[in-house]
């Protein structure tokens, strides 16, 4: 890894060179024609959010942004991932399908109506019918009634017993008198959440402001701008130019070292629910044998990766489940960087090296990944390791439509994704149970993507969205992490933290492990 170590170091000269260049010419203002006010704190997104309305907000910029508008019965925007009551006083479970819930009396939507029972039957009942048809349905098939006993209280029952059910309870509230009868809510989003909707200018500018009757208290923040800045280096003009407060997870751990030179900015980091991974396709002649699997995972040095791409802003992955997670369950089986080991498992799959330590590969391999920069270094990385173990990988990247379509369709041999937040461990069914499996017919069917079918872990899943005790899940959920362990579906490759950068007179902000913008309800900039 020494080569590697000095083109890092000659990159940070070359790329500090650039960034302080290009801030003095263009006048310290980093950022594009769009113009935040000047008296707004300004938060840099890499990408556009697709829409505000929270039954529709499916990418993750659109759910950092509703998080702020919008109000739940609960929030699970916390440290550990487990919901907390929000617009609920609240709720009480009195048998596995019910649930009793009791509203604050001091909730308000932005046009300074109330927040009732009736908002949240209508919000809830309505995203399964044929109009809304929001890609939430699923929390309303799962109710069997929705009783309102006042405009305070109302009793939920469900089909049957559906473990995850206070997780879905975290969608935002939207206002009946607004929306009803409108596929989405007409006009400037209205929520019950710490900020308002001011405006926006295209996909580019959202204008936000505190909230006087949020209930846990106006934000400090008066102003708050979201702008949408594509190119990584232009983010870090914009940071360094003064023009941006605040930049999360947009910024490549390679510039790191970089920002910290800046006499501004402030880099703080911590620990993350983000899951990266390669994925395979198990109907793959060769990947479909678990030996070969196992001896690409005994292929990867991960630790150098984390060490020298991501400056060691990632922990080492044993699962989709961090170590912060409640289910985490740590005695798994796992896969140390060991060349000899890997071809050792290639042997006895039955790939024998053809010329002992001549140029000839034991089999070629495709690894597809999105176009995105600092991936594509990372699958070559991953590539040449597994050159030494006699695997000839050839990476191909491609924009991100062509990318996803061909994984939600299996035309892939290798890839490599992550799952950004991950909160109950209800999502190994959707990307691991059997019935998942995308097709032909459906692309859309599920995220189990590779194939995977194993009837002991189909069982599990399905007594784990069942099971209401939290002990009982957690026992269910540790034999589903050991036996994915074992079997790789997936390679788990490393929880990224959550990185923040920002002015250096930003104070009380905070990382959550979902990487939600949580911390901007109390964030405030130091006096003059």
């Amino acid at each position: 890894m020494a080569a590697l170590r000095r083109h890092t170091s000659a990159a940070r000269v070359t790329l500090a060179a650039t960034l302080l260049a290009a801030v003095a010419l263009t006048g310290a203002t980093g950022c594009d024609d769009e113009r935040a006010p000047d008296d707004a704190f300004v938060v840099l997104l890499d990408s556009s959010p697709k829409g505000l309305d929270p039954r529709f907000a499916t990418s993750d910029a659109s759910a950092k942004l509703v998080g702020l508008l919008h109000g739940g019965l609960v929030s699970v925007d916390t440290q550990s991932g487990e919901p907390q009551l929000e617009l609920a006083e609240s709720i009480e479970q009195t048998s596995p399908t019910r649930y009793e819930v009791t509203l604050r009396d001091d909730i308000y939507f932005h046009d300074g109506e109330p927040v009732t029972t009736a908002d949240v039957e209508y919000t809830l009942m309505e995203l399964g019918s044929e109009l809304v048809n929001s890609p939430y349905a699923g929390t309303s098939r799962r109710i069997k009634e929705l009783e309102v006993l006042d405009e305070r209280r109302l009793v939920i029952t469900l089909e049957e017993p559906y473990a995850p059910f206070m997780n879905d309870l975290a969608m935002g509230v939207v206002p009946e008198h607004i929306c009803a009868g409108h596929e989405e809510c007409p006009g400037k989003p209205i929520g019950a959440g710490p900020f308002e909707f001011v405006k926006q200018e295209a996909d580019e500018l959202f204008v936000f402001k505190g909230f006087d009757k949020y209930f846990d208290g106006k934000p400090p923040i008066d102003k708050l701008v979201f702008k949408v800045v594509e190119d990584d280096n232009t983010r870090m003009l914009g940071l360094m130019g003064k023009s941006a407060d605040l930049v999360q997870n947009a910024v490549a751990p390679l510039m790191l070292p970089v920002v910290r030179e800046s006499d501004r900015l402030v880099v703080e980091s911590a620990p993350s629910f983000k899951y990266t991974y390669i994925g395979f396709n198990l109907e793959h002649p060769i990947l479909q044998n678990n030996k070969v699997r196992q001896a690409i995972a005994h292929g990867i040095d991960r630790k150098a990766i984390i060490k020298y791409k991501f400056k060691g802003h990632a922990r080492l992955s044993t699962g989709m489940l961090a170590p912060n997670h409640w289910a985490y369950e740590p005695d798994v089986a796992t896969y140390d960087y060991d060349v000899e080991k890997a071809k050792q498992l290639l042997d006895e799959a039955g790939y024998p090296d053809p010329d002992g330590d001549g140029p000839k590969a034991r089999f070629e391999l495709e690894f597809k990944v999105s176009a995105n920069k600092f991936r594509q270094s990372l699958a070559q990385l991953v590539a040449h390791q597994l050159e030494r173990v006699g695997i000839d990988v050839t990476v191909r990247s491609y924009e991100w439509g062509t990318f996803f379509h061909d994984v939600k369709s299996r035309n892939f041999a290798m890839t490599t994704l992550q799952w950004p937040s991950v909160l109950d461990p209800s999502l190994y069914t959707w990307i691991f149970h059997s019935k998942n499996i995308p097709s032909a017919e459906n692309r859309s069917a599920g995220a189990n993507r590779g194939a995977y079918r194993n009837e002991r872990i189909d069982e599990l899943l399905e007594k784990g969205q069942r099971e209401t005790d939290v002990d009982k899940r957690k026992q269910i959920y540790s034999e589903v992490q050991q036996i994915l362990a074992r079997e790789l579906p997936y390679i788990s490759l490393w929880h990224e933290d959550n990185i923040a950068i920002m002015a250096n007179d930003v104070e009380d902000y905070y990382m959550t492990p979902n990487a939600r913008f949580e911390g901007l309800k109390q964030t405030r900039t130091k006096e003059e």
